[in-house]
Formats: structure tokens, sequence, C-alpha cells
């Protein structure tokens, strides 16, 4: 039993100290990171990449894998790639240059499963010549020919930037709209120059993100960049003849209990079985698919899917349109309310203008005849809980001490009272458990277990009320974690 224990403590101190290290060193730091657009008066625009990074640990390598490979993905139909210099500089100062035949031309992995973007290509730059202390130097140019630009730019990377430079250059006669969003988010003082046609922002010494599981959406917490010269025109192709074939999978897929359930079911239907490709629009020429396309190859953006879902939605007499800032979701009006759906993912429906963070409300008691008993040492033995579904899925063992990035956390009010009923002879180990904690505007958490007789009765309640936890509010929320995650596993032992 000591042993157990003792493997478990080195394990705990060991992610910890993995938490720690991993928050505060950086893998590699940006020298220089460069982007520059140019759109031309003949109706395209060019694209200018340079980055200057030195590689620091051997993470930057292996870990996620974009310093020791470079991956550019464009498309040939209307984009020319232009590789201008890919070298490394080693720490002695010598340079090597990356050979040919580390220069491997591919089809993305988001495309394979996608015919009708067999036509993208990925180029990926296979570096050599690194070594600790090691600059990898890219330089590359992109010429599309298309000149409209409708992009947010993350300007907060996983590692420092020494030295940010971002410029945008337009013809005299075309407008450009710039929004320098969130700041104060993040501490980011940059330098910007704005003139009729050139727009220019540096900014030196940008700390790195805090890149884990638990972030909220990017832009709640980095500033970005939004930039465009007009806005793609989109109109929803749907087609005059009808979709003879969706429109027989979306009546299969209706039950006809209620509206609401239908149109989730339609959506399901499209999330499950219509492959999502995140391609940028930009790369597409800011065009979509019909709905037929959609559903004749089986794959799409997610405007293509959105298509195709109000498509299939209005085949059922159903008011539906696509919608949403990123023009992905579909509204559909049922009486006086729109409902919006997610064709990314099986979320929830949500009523256009109301907050999409729910609490999550759990009330239940439930008597467990059978037990789940893992089998340890000397007698004793482990009795797992029954899991929690609408419990949040968050980790306890791996939140560090300290975090000096806001937390996303699902919204829940979970009371659930159990009963299991123990084998003959089998106690609980130690006295009975009774922890609670509570934190006025953030969440509470409750642990009650107790045996009467062969009855292990156990009540577990969690209330959490914030959906941004700040790094103030952190220390305290990561007690109520671990206080629920506790007693996850009983501890018992036989006579």
């Amino acid at each position: 039993m000591k042993k157990i224990l003792y493997i478990a403590a080195i394990i705990a101190i060991t992610n910890l100290q993995f938490s720690i290290a991993h928050a505060q060193q950086p893998d590699a730091i940006y020298k220089l990171l460069r982007h520059e657009w140019t759109v031309n008066t003949d109706g395209t625009s060019d694209y200018h990449y340079r980055h200057e990074v030195k590689i620091l640990r051997n993470r930057a390598l292996t870990a996620y894998a974009d310093k020791g490979e470079t991956f550019v993905v464009y498309n040939p139909d209307i984009e020319d790639l232009t590789i201008n210099e890919v070298y490394t500089i080693r720490e002695d100062g010598s340079r090597v240059e990356m050979p040919q035949n580390a220069f491997v031309y591919q089809l993305p992995s988001q495309c394979t499963d996608c015919g009708r973007f067999n036509h993208i290509r990925e180029l990926a730059m296979i570096h050599t010549g690194m070594e600790y202390n090691c600059v990898i130097v890219v330089d590359y140019t992109i010429h599309r020919r298309y000149n409209l630009l409708n992009l947010t730019l993350p300007l907060v990377k996983e590692c420092p930037i020494e030295q940010l430079e971002v410029s945008i250059t337009m013809p005299t006669d075309m407008n450009l709209d710039v929004q320098l969003n969130n700041p104060g988010l993040f501490p980011f003082n940059p330098t910007v120059e704005q003139t009729t046609n050139t727009y220019t922002l540096k900014a030196l010494n940008i700390a790195q993100n805090y890149n884990d599981a638990y972030m909220p959406e990017y832009s709640q917490v980095y500033p970005t960049l939004h930039f465009y010269n007009g806005t793609p025109e989109f109109t929803p192709a749907f087609d005059q003849n009808g979709l003879p074939e969706a429109k027989d999978a979306a009546y299969r897929q209706i039950q006809g209990h209620n509206d609401l359930d239908d149109i989730i079911s339609v959506r399901n239907f499209v999330v499950d079985n219509i492959h999502l490709n995140d391609l940028p629009v930009a790369m597409l020429g800011y065009t979509h698919a019909t709905a037929t396309e959609v559903w004749r190859t089986g794959c799409g953006t997610a405007t293509d899917k959105a298509v195709l879902l109000a498509a299939m939605l209005n085949q059922l007499k159903f008011n539906a349109h696509v919608t949403g800032d990123k023009m992905d979701e579909v509204g559909v009006i049922i009486d006086t309310n729109e409902y919006r759906l997610n064709v990314r993912y099986k979320t929830p429906l949500t009523i256009y203008g109301e907050a999409k963070d729910e609490m999550t409300t759990v009330n239940s008691k439930i008597n467990h005849t059978t037990c789940n008993i893992d089998t340890l040492e000397d007698g004793f033995f482990h009795l797992t809980l029954a899991p929690i579904k609408e419990s949040p899925r968050i980790n306890s063992a791996k939140l560090a001490p300290t975090r000096t990035a806001p937390l996303a956390s699902p919204l829940c009010d979970i009371d659930v009272h159990e009963e299991y009923t123990l084998p003959k002879g089998m106690k609980m180990v130690g006295a009975a458990v009774d922890r609670q904690l509570s934190f006025q505007g953030l969440g509470s958490v409750k642990i009650n277990v107790k045996q009467k007789g062969k009855k292990l009765v156990v009540d577990r309640k969690l209330k959490l009320e914030k959906s941004l936890v700040t790094s103030a509010d952190y220390p305290n929320y990561r007690c109520l974690i671990a206080i629920w995650q506790s007693t996850d596993n009983i501890l018992l032992r036989s006579k």
C-alpha cells in the first residue's frame, strides 16, 4: 500500500514540475517575425512572410513540430508560392542552406478526405543543420490573383517575439479598415503608423502566450489585428431544382416529435457525415460551394456545411438561412425566435441574442446495486464512483499552482445523491468524508461520504458560476476542482 501511494506521489510531483517548467521556459524565440501585405493596382496582391527563430530547447522541434519543419499551404489555382530563402545559422555563425530534397510538396492532411480540394498543396520545409541556439530563417512570398483582404492576425505566439513587424500597403484609391482588438488584455505596446494607403505596426519583446487545453477563445485573452479592404460577397446558392438526395436524407432524420428536435437531428447528420475542411476562405478566393456540390462531394468548409444544412432545412419547409460572424452558423426562425445551429459541433441550440454560456443543472438520486471495485494489496480495495457526465473536464492534477492567463470553465450546478451496496465485510478506510468550500461569486463544492451498514452513501455537489476565471480567482478555483475530484476513488478494506 505504501508503495502505491509513493508512486502516485512521484507521478503527481513530476506532473507539477513539468507544468511549472512549461509555463516559465520558452522553447524558442522569434528574433524577427514579419508579415507584409501589398495590394496591387492590377487586381492581384502579395503576401510576404519572414521569420528568424532561435531554438532553445528540444521541445521546439518535437512537441509541436513547427520549428523543425515549416508548412505553407496554398492554392495553385489562384496563388503562386516563391521561396526567397531558407537556411540555418548555427551557434558558431556558420550558415547551412536547406538542400532541394528537403522541400516536400504534399496534399494537406485536411484535404485527404475531401476530393473537391485535392488541388490544394502544402509545402513542407524540413530544416537542416539544427542544434541548440541555432537560428532558422524562412522567407517566402505568395502572389495571389485576387486583391480582397479580410483577415484577422493573432499578434501573440507560442514563443516570445523580440521584434514583430506588420505592414499593409494599398493603392491610393482603395480604402483600408484596420482594427487593433483588445491590446489591453496582454502586455503589448505597439507602435502604429497609418497613412491613406499604408498601415504599419511594430512591437518589441512580446511575451509568449499561455497555451493549454483550458484557455478561453484566443480573442478574449490576446490582441488581434483585423483588417479588410472590402467585404466578401456571399449569397447562399440554393439550387432552383432542389436537393432530392439531401431532401430524402433530411426526412429520414426527423422524428416528428417537435420542430427543435427535428432541426437538431438534421444538424447532427450534417456534422457527422460531411467532412469539415477548415481551409481559410481567402485561399479559396472567397468563394463557396453550392449545396449540391457539398452534398455530392461529402466535404466542405464550415460555410459550405452551413449552406447545405440551410438548404436541407428549407426542403423540410423550415425558414433557414446562413448567418454568424464567420458565416458558419444556420439560423432557423420558429414562431418569433431565431435559433442558431453550429455546423462544426453538436452544441445545444441557442436563441439569437442570448448568452451562449448556459448553466448545466443536475439533480439526481441513484441507488447502485453493483460496484466497480479494484483489488490493491494487503486486503485494500478501490471503489470507483460512477462518473458524472456533466462534471467539468478539467484535470486538477494538471493545474499549476499559479496561472497568469484566464481559464475557461463550464458553468454547472451538480447535486447528486448516490448509494452503493458494498460486498459483505468490506468497510471504508478512515472516518467519514465531509469537505466543503465556497467562494462568493465563483462557486462552491461539498463532498460527503459515509457508510451505513452495507451502504456507502455519497453526496456530491458542485456549483461553478464563472465561465472566465481570472488569474486572481484561479487559486480558489483550483481548490474547488481539487476537492471535487478528491473522492473519485474511495479506499476500502475487508475485515
